[in-house]
């Protein structure tokens, strides 16, 4: 048994036989189709093929450029469309011109023509617009595999562009706001950051300096005192000595231990007798100390 997807779809003969019983699945939705071609029985092979073998439900036929503006507009299933050249009335390219002018709905159209030429596929591609989707030219005999796959990216490009066209909608519907802020104001912002950042940035700065220099003062006379004490100069300067230390530990939260423990002994320890004390505690203790025997005295 021969494959059906290997043969050619001659210009004037030759229906295909619907030699496989197995049946294409539907194209998702309510999906149509228009065959639009002068010639009945190439209109009848490609609706048959279009429906059995790539899942079309709904395929038109018309064999006219006239007739084919009347189905589409008065039928709005119709996404894609496999239109000729050469008809009578109007040619392909004149009916893609009513329908650049018309502001039609979505469609992608496949021109199939036995008459091709670099010329007219130019032309043909030229008419499209950003609803008219003309990317898809094929010669006579058309070949079944490679039509299946053109007629459903065709498909799939007209699904594509109606998600694009209701994606505004949904997101309005869902109370998003799509307006952009403005150039210049984002060019604000970004220019207030920046001068904040520099106005910390000299801050930190300014502060690393004074840091700095304090510490190179303090370092200095604290060198300078030691310098004094190697040379015995330190005894002069020893009360400004004493109290630069005490500052330096005032300001860094130490207490003083020398000072410290000098006080707690000075506490600790009696307070100095008097010299009038002194003589009366002796007294008292000759009073109280029994005398020796001595010279004149009864034993």
């Amino acid at each position: 048994m021969r494959n059906p997807f290997t043969r050619t779809l001659p210009m004037s003969s030759g229906i295909p036989r619907e030699e496989n019983p197995l049946d294409a699945p539907p194209l998702p939705g309510s999906a149509g189709i228009l065959v639009v071609d002068e010639d009945p029985a190439f209109q009848l092979g490609l609706k048959t093929f279009l429906r059995e073998y790539v899942g079309f439900e709904k395929v038109f036929t018309a064999k006219s450029g006239q007739e084919a503006l009347d189905f589409i507009r008065a039928e709005p299933s119709i996404e894609v469309v496999t239109l000729d050249y050469r008809m009578p009335g109007m040619s392909g390219i004149e009916v893609l011109q009513s329908l650049r002018e018309g502001s039609f709905r979505p469609l992608a159209v496949l021109m199939i023509t036995g008459y091709p030429s670099d010329e007219l596929e130019s032309e043909f591609h030229a008419m499209g617009t950003g609803t008219l989707l003309t990317t898809h030219f094929l010669p006579k005999p058309v070949e079944f595999e490679k039509l299946e796959h053109l007629v459903l990216d065709a498909h799939e490009e007209v699904l594509a562009l109606k998600r694009r066209e209701s994606e505004p909608d949904l997101k309005a519907d869902t109370g998003v706001d799509q307006v952009a802020p403005p150039l210049s104001f984002l060019n604000k912002a970004i220019e207030d950051q920046s001068a904040r950042l520099t106005e910390i940035e000299l801050e930190l700065k300014a502060q690393r300096g004074k840091w700095r220099s304090d510490f190179w003062k303090v370092a200095f006379l604290l060198f300078a005192f030691w310098l004094a004490s190697q040379f015995g100069a330190l005894e002069k300067v020893g009360p400004h000595w004493a109290r630069l230390k005490e500052t330096i530990a005032a300001s860094f939260g130490i207490s003083n231990p020398a000072r410290s423990a000098g006080q707690e002994t000075a506490e600790t320890l009696p307070a100095p007798e008097t010299p009038s004390d002194a003589g009366e505690n002796s007294r008292r203790g000759a009073a109280d100390t029994p005398s020796s025997p001595g010279e004149g005295q009864p034993l």
